[in-house]
């Protein structure tokens, strides 16, 4: 139960940063999140994406923020069938992620990050939060 109250304030949170700004407000200082995007073109811009599978859907809500060595990208796809969720969370089991929890928060470790994919779903909007922390 303590970790449903601990994911609620995240997408709060999550909805708050990406949710909140118009297309005028679109240029090189907002990190250009409310850009059209591919999903191989934030890969060339932020490499410790690769170690997450490939994301489907929309990439036009996207915010990217590093703070204190660890690195985070927020995908926000509305208007979305949640086969979108199911079907990512299925991609991170199969490249090792484990949920231990079973709230949509995978873990993994590679070399160089500790990784940390949180999924979630609610009323036609998926929310991704992809973060690498950097190991020693």
């Amino acid at each position: 139960m303590k970790k449903i109250l601990w994911l609620c304030p995240l997408m709060l949170l999550m909805l708050g940063l990406l949710g909140c700004d118009d297309k005028s407000n679109d240029d090189k200082t907002s990190g250009g999140q409310l850009s059209e995007t591919t999903w191989e073109a934030e890969v060339e811009k932020y490499p410790f994406l690769s170690n997450f599978p490939t994301y489907d859907g929309e990439l036009d809500n996207h915010r990217y923020d590093e703070t204190s060595g660890v690195l985070q990208y927020i995908i926000m796809d509305y208007n979305c069938d949640e086969s979108f969720k199911t079907d990512y969370c299925a991609k991170l089991t199969a490249a090792g992620f484990v949920d231990e929890s079973g709230y949509g928060i995978y873990k993994k470790e590679s070399t160089a990050y500790k990784l940390t994919a949180i999924v979630s779903y609610s009323g036609g909007t998926l929310g991704l939060s992809l973060s690498a922390e950097t190991i020693g």
